[in-house]
């Protein structure tokens, strides 16, 4: 890899070396360990002829002059003759040799922190004396490991002035890591916080990822821990069990250190202090301690830490103290602070924090009659399903289903009941969201009216408004304003204000817009980020059902960003997944395919999933490539259980395309028909007409019908040149492409150059037997390399996979590469293999050899 951030050094280095025409110098380069002194001089050395290269050993009793028995097995020195004699004469002799070459010496010595007594004389006797050649010394040592008293301190202080250089390599800063990263195709995501920007910790962690510690890295931290005294390894183990820093006056009252124990821990590069704390250097190096400590001492010192803090009574965060609680076993102490350090997390938008400290207290044993419990299930369930862990949310609140039953808590029951439906809704369980929103309200209506209710009137509208019965989502909504205002209730009132702008999109879209523009301005100026990201996800979504695609765009990418940063993943991954399916109607398909590819990555059946499976599904269907049956099929599963038109429409519609790809008219007509009718009824206009345009395709339909969409409507009554201008004003190529091959021949011209462009295969192949059979020739032969990418069709992220497959990468190590999950590598090279026409690893790399795909491909490939 490529030195970042070392053209000082290599600089002065280079500078030294070319005065050395005029006099000789020494240079010494000290760095931590990890630091890259070796590769900073072996990229030096690979510029120069004459190099000597030796190095000093951690033995338990060193070789004496262990570096010049290196020099003398590798290069061509006269002093070889010497090494069993009288140290004076060898001594002599090495500075005869570095007096006599034409072309300048460069003589390394590495690791001079071990050196033996014998090798740091011979470096005093040459530093002291190397003006007087042409010759350039150089030593590194590990400035972390030779402390004040070490000898070669001594050494360094006793050479001229004039004739020595220092070296300081210094970690990498952030931007220094990042690039590393970028240049190994990783994200740097995490990697300058665990490294420090140690570039040894930083490359192998971009060799084996941020998972574990490397075994590199254990080993390298563990001997160091290995040659301290037993006093301070104490120190150590206690310091790797809190992240971060240990309190200087925490370590007295546990340890009561002595000086020279806690000199030996500083000494040996594992730990730092400050005034007032002691911590590891190094993150790994903490984790590589922690991890090796035998489970019964890690509870044990939690435990002892956890009882000098209650003695002491200095204040302590509490996510630290719920720390310690969790690995100290302790039940009480747990349920104690998890809670408290959840609400902290959650005030500073740390949901999935919130959420794990919640999981930590819920899992001790319960108290009966406990309503506490209820209350922690309560924020659980909130948090779970804001950052997507949507069935723990559910589960938390069928669980307090049961107790406000068995409490005869009504109320509680109910607002439950409400807040299981939108997850029930969620995860595509719908008759079930129904269920539990009718119950909901039945229950609250025969109490006092209450902001409760308002809570379910809004959940019911916002069930009706998915359904696209937006006449009832209105009128529901406007119950939950009214109930929300006479209670003053801000939040409530923001959510069904959102909700009503929902619905109205669908009725009166620049009303609805309107509406929906207004609550977000009420979430961000209430600090309401759920109700902030619904709004900005229902312009977005809306937006491209209605074919909107430049507005639900921005403001699906303004959800995806602002949910992001407040950790609300469920949003999300939902906006993401709709990026995607606007993706491949505005052409954008690579696109397309990386936003699908990373939402299906999470196994979870959620709405989200299905856009996702939607958009790839029309996608791999466009292009061509295999998988688009199996999407659409899993596709229609999650829909099975909604029979909302939102779902049941574009999947239908999706797989009649499909079929028609692949000539079966039966086919299409059964998915189009299936579920146009429910279109029709809901007076849905893109909707309708897709669907309506197979029937038409598939010849079980001859009228348009009425609320048309008017691309479907033109093309369907023959207006092809008017419908392909309306797709084009609509941004959609493929569509109007599509019109235009129902025109005359240079229209057909136009839609070829259209489908090649995409690399709509399908379309394109299918046009030209068309036009073939219709006696026109001088048709081009197909899709140039240009815009398919390669002779099989392979879009840039899948040559990438490829290459990297032929570079002997598991699934999981190509994922690290591109920042990818597993499962979308998985996806990425099922649909390699598909194009190649192979079923094997090896079969793909033969293929990849023969066709040029790949610049190396010698390997032989690793097992999945």
């Amino acid at each position: 890899m490529e030195l970042v951030e070392r053209g000082s050094a290599l600089q002065t280095l280079q500078q030294r070396l070319r005065a050395t025409a005029e006099t000789g110098h020494v240079v010494f380069v000290a760095g931590e360990a990890g630091v890259g002194k070796t590769s900073v001089l072996r990229a030096f050395g690979a510029t120069h002829a004459n190099v000597w290269w030796g190095a000093c050993d951690a033995l338990q009793t060193p070789h004496p002059l262990a570096p010049l028995l290196d020099m003398a097995r590798d290069a061509d020195v006269h002093f070889a003759a010497r090494l069993a004699g009288p140290r004076s004469a060898l001594f002599e002799a090495v500075l005869d040799d570095l007096r006599q070459p034409l072309t300048p010496v460069l003589m390394v010595i590495e690791d001079a922190h071990w050196a033996d007594d014998a090798t740091l004389d011979l470096i005093k006797f040459l530093g002291r004396r190397i003006e007087r050649t042409r010759a350039l010394l150089v030593v590194s040592f590990r400035d972390d490991e030779v402390p004040a008293g070490h000898p070669l301190r001594r050494v360094i202080g006793e050479l001229p002035r004039t004739a020595l250089t220092r070296i300081q390599l210094p970690r990498l800063s952030a931007a220094g890591v990042e690039t590393l990263a970028r240049r190994a195709l990783r994200s740097p995501a995490g990697l300058f916080e665990a490294t420090q920007g140690n570039p040894f910790f930083v490359t192998e962690l971009l060799r084996h990822g941020l998972q574990e510690v490397p075994r590199t890295v254990q080993d390298l931290v563990q001997a160091r821990f290995a040659r301290l005294d037993k006093s301070a390894q104490a120190i150590v183990r206690l310091v790797s069990i809190v992240p971060g820093r240990l309190e200087r006056w925490l370590l007295e009252a546990l340890l009561a250190p002595t000086l020279p124990a806690l000199e030996a821990c500083l000494d040996s590069g594992l730990l730092i202090s400050d005034t007032t704390s002691f911590s590891f250097r190094h993150e790994l190096a903490r984790v590589a301690v922690e991890a090796a400590l035998a489970p019964p001492v890690a509870q044990s010192l939690h435990a002892q830490v956890l009882r000098a803090v209650a003695a002491d009574g200095r204040p302590m965060p509490a996510a630290r103290l719920a720390h310690h609680s969790v690995l100290a076993d302790d039940s009480a102490a747990v349920r104690r602070y998890a809670t408290i350090a959840a609400d902290e997390a959650r005030k500073r938008g740390a949901n999935r924090e919130a959420a794990r400290h919640l999981r930590n207290a819920l899992r001790q044993p319960a108290v009966a009659g406990d309503d506490q419990r209820r209350r922690w299930l309560e924020a659980y369930a909130l948090d779970s399903a804001n950052v997507d862990s949507t069935s723990d949310a559910i589960a938390a609140r069928q669980e307090l289903d049961a107790l406000y039953c068995s409490g005869g808590d009504v109320a509680g029951e109910a607002a439950n009941l409400s807040r299981l439906a939108l997850l029930y809704m969620h995860m595509l369980r719908n008759a079930e969201a129904d269920a539990a929103s009718r119950r909901a309200i039945e229950l609250l209506e025969s109490l006092p009216a209450s902001v409760d209710l308002a809570a379910a009137y809004r959940v019911e509208a916002s069930l009706r408004m998915l359904n696209r019965d937006c006449a009832e989502s209105a009128e529901w909504s406007r119950k939950s304003i009214a109930l929300a205002r006479a209670f003053d209730d801000k939040e409530r009132l923001c959510f069904a204000l959102g909700t009503l702008g929902a619905a109205l999109l669908f009725i009166d879209y620049e009303a609805g817009c309107r509406q929906l523009e207004q609550a977000l301005e009420m979430a961000i100026a209430e600090e309401l980020p759920v109700a902030a990201a619904n709004a900005m996800l229902n312009l977005g979504s809306g937006a491209g059902e209605l074919m909107q695609l430049p507005a639900a765009e921005r403001w699906l990418r303004a959800a995806v960003a602002y949910s992001v940063e407040r950790e609300l993943d469920l949003s999300a991954q939902y906006c993401s997944a709709w990026i995607a399916g606007c993706a491949v109607l505005s052409g954008h398909w690579d696109a397309a395919t990386e936003r699908s590819n990373d939402v299906l990555a999470r196994p979870t059946a959620t709405i989200a999933r299905l856009t996702a499976l939607l958009a790839l599904g029309r996608l791999r269907t466009r292009r061509g490539d295999p998988g688009a049956d199996e999407a659409l099929d899993e596709a229609l599963v999650l829909t099975g259980s909604t029979h909302t038109v939102q779902r049941i429409a574009p999947v239908r519609a999706a797989r009649a395309e499909a079929a028609f790809m692949r000539g079966d008219m039966d086919a299409v007509a059964v998915e189009a028909q299936a579920a146009l009718p429910i279109a029709l009824r809901q007076q849905h206009p893109w909707f309708i007409g897709e669907l309506a345009f197979w029937c038409w395709r598939a010849g079980v339909l001859d009228d348009v019908p009425t609320c048309c969409a008017e691309p479907y409507a033109l093309q369907m009554s023959g207006r092809w040149r008017e419908a392909a201008a309306a797709w084009g004003r609509l941004g959609c190529p493929f569509e109007e492409a599509r019109a235009l091959a129902d025109g005359d021949t240079d229209a057909q011209a136009q839609a070829l150059a259209i489908f090649e462009r995409l690399g709509a295969r399908p379309a394109l192949e299918s046009l030209r037997r068309r036009l073939h059979d219709a006696g026109v020739r001088g048709l081009a032969r197909g899709a140039r390399n240009s815009t398919r990418k390669s002779a099989y069709g392979l879009t840039l992220r899948e040559l990438q996979v490829l290459e990297l497959l032929c570079e002997g990468l598991r699934n999981a190590e190509i994922a690290e590469r591109l920042c990818r999950s597993v499962r979308t590598v998985d996806h990425h090279l099922a649909a390699v293999f598909a194009k190649l026409g192979v079923d094997s690893r090896m079969a793909a790399i033969q293929v990849a050899q023969r066709a040029g795909l790949s610049a190396q491909s010698g390997q032989a490939p690793a097992a999945i």
